[in-house]
């Protein structure tokens, strides 16, 4: 079952207070209870769920690229007239 947008933004806020309660148990909205072993399994569930938001809302993922050169000439390098 796909769950909508709304519910996993409050399966997400489930596992952010859960994250900073010493506790590894935690009770979603919909009733279900899980228990999980680790701190890292709950970080790589809390992972799953943003990437769901993301794709479902068409946003783009968090990273982003830059463009690095050898000489410099970026934006603010040299210009085409410059000699070397």
């Amino acid at each position: 079952m796909a769950l909508t947008l709304a519910q996993l933004h409050a399966n997400l806020d489930t596992i952010h207070s859960t994250i900073s309660d010493p506790t590894l148990r935690l009770r979603f909205p919909d009733g279900r209870e899980v228990q999980y072993r680790t701190i890292d399994e709950l970080r790589k569930a809390k992972g799953e769920i943003e990437e769901d938001i993301r794709e479902m809302s068409g946003a783009t993922g968090g990273r982003v690229r830059l463009a690095q050169t050898k000489r410099g000439d970026g934006p603010t390098g040299p210009s085409q007239f410059d000699r070397w």
